[in-house]
């Protein structure tokens, strides 16, 4: 059967990218950005159905990306995750739509349960 969900993972670390494909192969289509400036140009060409947002990217920090996102694609639903717990309470605050927050590290099973939930 093939992927019928198509999943945008905006990530900059290589061994997660890896982690992603490997895990995650035949069960999604999958994008990969490493920066923000990439998951803007993803969104307009992959068109994915979920965002995997990492909160700390070398171009920009994911809030912004997330206000930018919100502009183009309201709707979409972001699983957003971060290696800093602190950050959960001010994405609430912001109401930025996030469907999930995962606090690094977290199991593949966990995230692939907040994929399939999201939207």
């Amino acid at each position: 059967m093939a992927p019928t969900r198509k999943v945008l993972f905006v990530e900059d670390e290589t061994a997660l990218q890896y982690s992603y494909e490997r895990f995650f192969k035949g069960k999604y289509a999958m994008a990969h950005a490493p920066t923000g400036a990439e998951a803007i140009r993803q969104l307009e060409t992959f068109e994915p159905d979920v965002l995997v947002l990492d909160m700390r990217l070398p171009d920009t920090d994911g809030i912004a990306l997330l206000q930018r996102i919100r502009e183009k694609r309201p709707t979409l639903p972001v699983v957003v995750t971060t290696a800093y717990v602190s950050m959960e309470p001010l994405m609430n605050v912001l109401d930025l739509g996030h469907s999930r927050y995962l606090v690094k590290p977290y199991e593949l099973s966990e995230l692939a349960a907040a994929i399939d939930a999201a939207g």
